[in-house]
């Protein structure tokens, strides 16, 4: 008789222990790596760390320099006692640094369970690389410190000579000069300081429409890192079963955000807001907005609409200006057959700037237009979109002191563009840019012409200096509301 042959485990299988171990040292080694990350982040930035890192960074080399020039009150020690303090300091900043390379490498290319790739949303090589590279510029930043210290120990107690210690010495000083600006480039950014969106701060939108169809909501999640976005897809298809009858989540979504605008504004009151909440939400659903455990809630709904408000403050300045002539009751609201209204920075730099373009049409009739971008020696210097542009409702001004619904019907029926404009690295100066709206037959119905002054140093709404603003407009709505 035959003995049975043994049936080997299949780790992977739903019923394997192997794997569900498996899974649960996995969690508990990212678990492990995002801690350290919150950790050593709040060591790195607390009190005047930064400050005091940037100091010593400026005051190492200086002491190098003035015992290279044989300054009479130069002293050996001091320079030394700098440079290895620096050293220590620099040690917390290193290991944020790779906690949070690992965190983010956790959170965007793990599969963990029911945890999905996020490889699929655009953003994630670019975060994974600009972690890489500040860790390694922190890894600079400490060896030099480390290497100008040995420098000036070798001098000091060694008989070096003086060509050999004056090389020694200059070499100090160059090593703390690279420290020094490696530290006006990282101490000022410390990255994934926030615990509810830790990978916000890093991303820059890439790909997007050129048509808003839901201004807010759609802007919003083009400035969401890939965690936050899937995060959102998921939420919003939560609410499947939590949204009024009339409404779906896309537009239970978009009214609530509105809301919120006004309410940041101060033109609605808490009250009011949780009034617009339930007019398109259910009971259960509110009761998640309100719960601070929740990823997406009030709160984070506000600190995500200020990231986003900060990165493109253009389309609120259209929103706004949109707002007011409705209150106003202004003659472009009705009396025009065409409203066309667009925003550009005044000044930009690195050859780049975002275009909003509003387009009411008051003819009442559905029409199919033509919006012509031309840029003087951009790239490409004419773009044309083809959009149908709906017969917007005529809003009475008594009705438009209702804030929530004539914003509402009024963002309803615009046609919302983003165009980017881009421009070749050699051009500076003065630039115009021609918005053009023609019929169906070429007809030209409405024509604007803006300028913007192209810069080769960072203007307040370049990219770098939005995403900067994104990030501290998150940590001071943070702090107000902890408050």
């Amino acid at each position: 008789m035959e003995a049975p042959i043994p049936k080997l485990p299949t780790p992977y299988s739903d019923s394997s222990k192997f794997g569900a171990s498996n899974q649960r040292a996995l969690s508990r080694s990212v678990s492990a790596r995002d801690t350290g990350r919150r950790f050593w982040t709040r060591v790195s930035g607390s009190a005047q760390t930064p400050l005091i890192r940037q100091t010593l960074s400026l005051v190492a080399p200086i002491c190098a320099g003035l015992l290279l020039v044989k300054w009479d009150f130069a002293s050996y020690d001091a320079a030394i006692a700098a440079y290895i303090l620096l050293a220590v300091l620099l040690i917390p900043t290193n290991l944020a640094a790779t906690f949070a390379k690992m965190s983010a490498r956790d959170r965007l290319k793990l599969r963990d369970g029911s945890q999905r790739s996020m490889d699929a949303y655009p953003g994630v090589e670019r975060i994974l690389n600009t972690l890489g590279e500040r860790s390694l510029r922190e890894r600079i930043r400490l060896l030099s410190a480390a290497l100008g210290a040995v420098a000036l120990i070798a001098v000091r107690d060694l008989e070096t000579g003086n060509t050999l210690g004056s090389l020694l010495l200059g070499a100090s000083m160059a090593l703390g000069a690279l420290c020094f600006l490696n530290s006006l480039m990282l101490d000022d950014s410390l990255p994934m300081r926030s615990n509810s969106f830790p990978l916000l701060s890093l991303h820059a939108p890439t790909l997007h429409d050129s048509t808003l169809n839901k201004p807010l909501s759609d802007l919003m999640i083009a400035h969401l890192d890939p965690e936050t976005a899937a995060a959102w897809d998921d939420w919003k298809i939560s609410l499947l079963d939590s949204v009024r009858g009339n409404q779906t989540p896309d537009s239970a979504v978009e009214h609530l955000l509105r809301a919120v605008h006004l309410n940041e504004q101060g033109l609605l009151d808490d009250a009011r807001l949780m009034t617009e909440a339930k007019r398109v939400f259910k009971v259960t659903a509110i009761d998640s907005l309100i719960d601070r455990s929740n990823k997406f809630n009030l709160r984070s709904l506000r600190t995500l609409l200020a990231h986003t408000k900060a990165w493109e403050p253009g389309l609120f300045r259209l929103i706004d200006r949109l707002q007011d002539s409705a209150i106003r009751g202004d003659h472009s609201m009705n009396e025009i057959p065409w409203r066309l209204d667009l925003d550009l920075p005044p000044r930009c730099s690195q050859g780049q700037a975002d275009l909003f373009v509003m387009l009411h049409n008051n003819t009442g009739v559905t029409t199919n237009v033509k919006i012509d971008v031309v840029v003087a020696e951009g790239e490409p210097a004419l773009q044309t979109i083809r959009v149908e542009a709906r017969a917007s409702r005529r809003i009475d001004r008594a009705r438009a002191t209702d804030q929530v619904d004539s914003l509402g019907r009024l963002l309803d029926d615009a046609t919302v563009l983003w165009i980017g404009l881009a421009w070749p690295d050699s051009k500076l100066g003065s630039h115009p840019v021609q918005v053009t709206l023609r019929g169906e037959h070429g007809k030209t119905l409405s024509s604007v012409v803006v300028q913007t002054t192209l810069s080769s140093k960072a203007q307040q709404e370049s990219a770098g200096q939005r995403m900067s603003d994104a990030a501290s407009a998150v940590r001071r709505l943070a702090l107000s509301i902890a408050d």
